[in-house]
């Protein structure tokens, strides 16, 4: 899976560019963060839209994403949420940990 950057003002989008998240991908995810972090992009918006299936080891990727931003005063968002992944984050609790948005546009203009 490769990922996609797209700066704004005070935000970073990153489009994730394949319909899996199975965890091998997590590198260009990380690099993609940092980088954003390194231009003091703080905040960072997921664009899960073309999502269709997210494993385990994907929804660590996403946490290990959220702890990283955070942890330099950011904030990491997702937008566009497919509802299975609601639905992964709701049974396993992280849905109270992440800020959904229904869309990129709705979770640049918060």
């Amino acid at each position: 899976m490769k990922v996609h950057t797209k700066e704004y003002d005070d935000a970073v989008v990153i489009s994730l560019t394949s319909e899996m998240m199975l965890g091998y991908e997590a590198q260009d995810f990380h690099d993609a963060i940092t980088s954003s972090l390194e231009k003091n992009k703080k905040k960072i918006v997921v664009d899960l839209s073309n999502l269709k299936y997210i494993s385990s080891w994907g929804i660590g990727i996403l946490i290990h994403g959220y702890t990283t931003v955070t942890n330099q005063e950011g904030n990491f968002v997702l937008a566009a949420v497919p509802d299975f992944v609601r639905d992964s984050l709701k049974k396993t609790k992280l849905d109270t940990v992440f800020t959904k948005f229904d869309s990129v546009e709705d979770a640049l203009k918060s």
